[in-house]
């Protein structure tokens, strides 16, 4: 009897529409979705870095995709110098990134969503070794860039499955 249950259960649940995650249909359809996304980002190093960034997350196989949507980014950074010591000197830095974007359809030019990504990374700046701080800045950097390219790719997904169903909100 307990058989029969989970049985018709299952029989339910899969009649039902579920489809795992983390199944592999399913990634194939959504890195399939993101590949469909052109990334344009403002021409500066850091830009350059977080559009590849982005790519490789979106389209970690470089599949070939006809281009649907244009996401387009504007990068900003800020360097922000924390703990002030009473001769001027900072302890710690930070580098904070601000980005706009704009995800727009290209058959009618038509904005579907757009919205700002934040991202602070921390350095230590060391008083006696200007190597060792100008090593930690970049490195802080290239972190924060990496971290920001993550959060597109998140973004991204969850965009295009809304776009997939219908749902841009």
């Amino acid at each position: 009897m307990t058989r029969a249950l989970l049985f018709a259960a299952l029989l339910a649940l899969a009649a039902c529409g579920f489809r795992p995650v983390h199944g592999r249909d399913y990634q194939a359809e959504q890195v399939n979705g993101m590949a469909s996304v052109q990334v344009v980002v403002n021409n500066t190093r850091l830009g350059q870095l977080l559009k590849a960034e982005i790519e490789h997350g979106v389209n970690p196989d470089y599949q070939r995709a006809e281009k649907l949507y244009t996401l387009s980014i504007t990068l900003t950074e800020q360097d922000v110098y924390l703990f002030i010591n009473p001769d001027g000197t900072a302890g710690r830095g930070d580098v904070m990134f601000t980005s706009a974007y704009q995800l727009t359809r290209n058959v009618d030019r038509k904005v579907v969503k757009s919205g700002r990504l934040n991202r602070t990374s921390s350095y230590n700046i060391s008083e006696s070794a200007d190597y060792a701080t100008y090593v930690s800045e970049e490195d802080a950097r290239k972190r924060g860039i990496v971290e920001l390219g993550q959060d597109y790719k998140l973004r991204l997904a969850n965009l295009m499955a809304g776009l997939n169903t219908g749902d841009t909100q």
